[in-house]
């Protein structure tokens, strides 16, 4: 199956696709994907939710929801 090219959908279209699946992997670029999520409570145990921001038709900078990264947003001192 084809992933949803963020590329080819304008920021609404793409923005959307994540609210209503709550979670999606999408293209960003030539062999180029991650898993997106509505939000960060989506993210695995121990995963942290990061603001998404992908290039669409009408926007090189879309935030589509987040990303889930495997270390804390703010370091620890």
């Amino acid at each position: 199956a084809q992933r949803p090219d963020t590329r080819s959908m304008t920021c609404q279209q793409a923005a959307s696709l994540v609210a209503n699946r709550g979670a999606v992997v999408l293209s960003t670029g030539p062999d180029i994907y991650d898993r997106y999520v509505r939000h960060e409570g989506m993210c695995w145990s121990g995963y942290y939710g990061r603001p998404a921001f992908v290039p669409t038709r009408d926007r090189p900078n879309c935030m589509v929801g987040y990303y889930c990264a495997s270390t804390p947003p703010f370091p620890f001192n």
